[in-house]
């Protein structure tokens, strides 16, 4: 007899009781037992009736129901039995929840009474009397079966389901078209994730309509109160992941071992025949072996297909064991939140604008039970120690960890954090602030504080890259807990602040607009806004006579003109340099002269500026004696005659600007356009001259445009090409470390040609600045590398001069042997030369007289027998690659010593 323990949990007493009642339990059965639950946790069981037959067996044995629970394991449940509408059909529910049982009686139905047969009534007059027919006649019709009745339903805890739909009846192909689909495991249709929303009432009267055509009696009840909580939700949808995660294992293993067995048939099918054994028609084997062949064709196939549902099957199963850490991942549910937050604020400005607002208040009441869940995840995560980045955590010029990189800080904002980008370099282990700038203009790109992975402070990270190290997460931890944010925006509040007044007076920008091959051009000064300044009026340049400005953008004469007309003004240039176009016209910056500052004059005039050593000394005035004697005697006073005036002083002679030799200004003309600098690598160069380059103990290059400041940090991938040219060189550390960035003798001129004759800056990407620059036209480094190339070429004939002797040398020797080896071959009868002369041989007279050796290539045999001639050996061709020259000495001049270059 066996024996049969008693019920562990409700859901086992109530479904033992169910099945012991004749129903069916399970996807497409008669019920399904479900759990209620409570801030995750069930706090009652209740049972889903899915068929007609299920709610009549349960109305008719309520009581015996109730007992087999309470009889197994002593689990008490309450069975309701309700008739809504007079309807026939009853509604039952089981539940060992809160709440009364509920037991109506079944309503009585009084079967409609048959009409009795009237009276034929009698004819009036004009009314003809018809028989009755036996049969009815070929137009008329019988009336159409009444249709089954169809229910739609929909519960915020349910969903939307439709009742009274059996397979088959045709039901299904009308509601297709408006999202129902058939759920298995309730034998229902309905409406895919309509649980936990409001109705969708256009999918739902589309339906009905579309039933209701077709002759269905369908009843639709909407109750919108009846909700589960957002908990109770989320505790189902993981409970469901969990099953899902163990059937699609079973599902996977299942499938491998299927493939396994099919791959074993398959190579057991050829048991007992050879690899390779070929067909061999006529025999009485054949059949046999196709046969074989084809099982084993077939298993392999299963083989594989079942092999790829085990690896589908299995990828499904990892998908759903990850589910939970994916879907409460804090930086996933705070970017959840964002999406929450702006749309319970978009409902909340709804529900002001509506008349009625009781959707808006069930949607409100949803967002925010949802987004304190949401919020009681993140802050748990947050308690358990995960770091969730902020805005209060970085500052700017730190590091960010994002996608496997490390981007510079250039803002926090409050939800975002502004990076540097460059899509061209990306991807890069390390983006800096200057890898992010081209053309004066800095790329960032923001990205959310959720998807930030670690932060390093700057000092550290420039630390990193001096040892020749990218950091990982772990170290970069540890520089930021050492040097936390707040201390860093600290340091850099504390540090002075450059204050900028801006006079609205005073014009900002000027633009220019020229047409083609034009006699004049169009000033306009520019406020801060780009607006024409309201206090300055517009200008028209005029050409000189015989001139025609070009485009704006390629004109000198106008620029030259524009740049004159600025100084006359009281106005320089401030920026970079001109922007826009020829059509729309060109900007540029300016700013007003300051007061105790000398303008230099234009580079762009030769003679403005004499030479310090051409000018010419002043004259020493005379001796005063001999002035005295040279002077006439007074004449004798006049009496009472008015004073005459003083003679006025001759002017002073000015010296003569020095006349410049024009070799030179060809010279400096043809230096300046062989330079092919770009505005980067002039504004290098042009710095270093100035004493204001200097290369970081960190391998940072910085210009330090303020005594006593750091200075500010540029990129230093133009430095090798310009060491390499000799324009610069880095100087020995200084007592913090630095090492000074000098120019040479090279790099003075090149910056005065530049400076004065102003060349087109040539256009370089990163990679172009990178490569190697011509030196400067007949400068010192020039002439190193030429002395380099005459001694390279002069090593390069002596070595082709001594290859050539011993290929010479080496000829001779081959042709000795060639003739050593015929002799021997004579003498032996060999006639293909398969075999060596034997070292030291020498014939006998009776050989030399037998074969007419000649005498000479005897002589040569016994000199070879007596001392073998060793084989010459080529030298080798390979020239080492030439090396390269040590840098230039810095050039011995100060910036103040230099008038064509002063820097502002």
């Amino acid at each position: 007899m066996a024996f049969v323990q008693t019920a562990r949990t409700p859901s086992i007493a109530i479904a033992r009781a169910l099945r012991r009642a004749g129903l069916a339990q399970g996807r497409g059965k008669d019920f399904r037992v479900e759990g209620e639950y409570r801030n995750g946790e069930r706090v009652a069981t209740y049972v889903l009736t899915l068929t007609q037959h299920a709610d009549e067996t349960v109305a008719a044995r309520a009581d015996d129901i109730e007992r087999w629970a309470s009889e197994d394991g002593g689990w008490s449940f309450k069975v309701s039995v309700r008739y809504i509408d007079g309807k026939p059909r009853p509604m039952t529910t089981i539940s060992n929840g809160p709440g009364e049982r509920i037991r109506e009686a079944p309503p009585t139905i009084t079967p409609a009474p048959e009409p009795e047969p009237d009276a034929a009534p009698e004819p009036t007059a004009g009314t003809a009397v018809l028989e009755d027919p036996a049969e009815p006649e070929e137009e008329e019709q019988p009336p159409a079966a009444p249709k089954a009745s169809v229910t739609i339903t929909h519960t915020r805890a349910d969903g939307t389901l439709l009742d009274g739909s059996r397979k088959g009846d045709g039901v299904f192909e009308l509601v297709r078209p408006f999202g129902f689909r058939p759920f298995r495991s309730l034998g229902m249709l309905g409406i895919q994730r309509s649980r936990d929303h409001e109705a969708d009432t256009w999918r739902i009267n589309r339906a009905t309509a579309a039933l209701r055509e077709a002759g269905y009696e369908v009843t639709v009840e909407i109750d919108e109160t009846h909700r589960r909580s957002f908990a109770e939700a989320e505790a189902e949808r993981l409970e469901r992941a969990g099953d899902r995660a163990e059937r699609y294992n079973d599902r996977a293993d299942r499938a491998a071992s299927n493939s396994t067995t099919r791959r074993n048939a398959a190579l057991g099918a050829l048991d007992g025949i050879e690899p390779g054994q070929p067909i061999l028609v006529g025999h009485h084997s054949e059949r046999r072996h196709r046969r074989a062949i084809e099982r084993s064709d077939n298993n392999m196939r299963k083989s594989i297909e079942e092999s790829g549902k085990a690896t589908h099957y299995s990828h499904r199963a990892e998908a759903a064991e990850k589910y939970e850490d994916r879907r409460y991942d804090p930086n996933r549910t705070r970017r959840r939140l964002e999406k929450l937050r702006a749309d319970l604020r978009s409902n909340e400005r709804e529900r002001e604008r509506a008349s009625d607002t009781s959707r808006y208040d069930r949607r409100i009441e949803d967002l925010n039970e949802e987004i304190a869940h949401w919020e009681s995840v993140v802050e748990k995560a947050r308690a358990d120690g995960v770091k969730l980045w902020e805005a209060d955590d970085f500052a700017p010029g730190d590091f960010a960890r994002y996608g496997g990189s490390w981007y510079q800080v250039k803002r926090a904002n409050p939800k975002t954090l502004s990076i540097a980008w460059n899509l061209r370099l990306a991807p890069k282990q390390v983006m800096t602030l200057e890898d992010a700038t081209e053309w004066g203009s800095l790329g960032t790109f923001t990205i959310d504080y959720s998807k930030i992975a670690a932060r390093c402070p700057e000092e550290a990270m420039r630390a990193f890259l001096a040892d020749g190290k990218v950091p990982g997460t772990k170290s970069a931890r540890a520089a930021s807990e050492a040097q936390p944010a707040s201390a860093v925006r600290a340091a850099q509040a504390a540090k002075p602040k450059e204050k900028r007044r801006s006079d609205s007076k005073v014009p900002k920008k000027v633009k220019v607009v020229s047409q083609w091959d034009a006699t004049e051009a169009d000033l306009t000064w520019l406020d801060g806004r780009g607006k024409p300044h309201k206090l300055y009026e517009p200008i028209t340049i005029s050409a000189p006579d015989g001139v025609k400005f070009t485009e704006a953008a390629s004109s000198r004469p106008l620029l030259l003109a524009v740049t004159k007309l600025l100084e006359e003004k009281g106005f320089h240039y401030r920026g970079d340099g001109w922007t826009g176009g020829s059509r729309s016209g060109l900007i540029r910056a300016i700013e007003p002269v300051p007061a105790d500052v000398e303008e230099a004059p234009p580079a762009d005039e030769p003679d403005a500026t004499p030479a310090l050593e051409e000018q010419p000394e002043p004259q020493e005035a005379p001796p005063v004696e001999e002035a005295a004697a040279d002077e006439p005697e007074p004449a004798p006073p006049v009496e009472e005659s008015e004073p005459e005036p003083a003679p006025e002083e001759p002017p002073a002679i000015e010296p003569a600007r020095p006349v410049e030799d024009p070799e030179e200004l060809r010279l400096q003309r043809q230096q300046a356009a062989a330079l092919g600098w770009s505005a980067g690598q002039a504004e290098l160069v042009i710095a270093a001259a100035a004493g204001r380059l200097y290369r970081h103990m960190f391998g940072t290059l910085h210009c330090q445009d303020q005594p006593g400041t750091a200075g500010r940090a540029i990129s230093n991938h133009r430095l090798s090409a310009l060491v390499k040219a000799g324009f610069l060189m880095v100087g020995d550390p200084d007592a913090t470390r630095r090492r000074p960035i000098r120019v040479t003798v090279d790099g003075r001129r090149a910056a005065m040609v530049w400076k004065r004759w102003m060349p087109k800056p040539v256009e370089m990407n990163r990679e172009q600045e990178c490569e190697r620059l011509r030196p400067l036209l007949h400068g010192e480094q020039a002439r190193r590398l030429a002395r380099q190339a005459q001694e390279e070429e002069a090593k390069r004939k002596a070595a082709k001069a001594v290859f050539r002797e011993a290929h010479e040398r080496l000829i001779a020797w081959q042709d000795l042997q060639d003739r050593l080896w015929g002799a021997w071959a004579r003498v032996n009868g060999i006639a293909y030369r398969t075999r060596r002369r034997p070292t030291g041989w020498v014939p006998t007279e009776e050989e030399i007289a037998e074969h007419g050796l000649d005498a000479e290539v005897v002589a040569e045999l016994r000199a070879d027998a007596e001392n073998p001639a060793p084989k010459p050996v080529l030298p080798n061709l390979n020239q080492r690659p030439t090396e390269e020259l040590p840098p230039l000495a810095a050039d011995d001049q100060t910036p103040t010593q230099l008038d064509l270059f002063a820097i502002a």
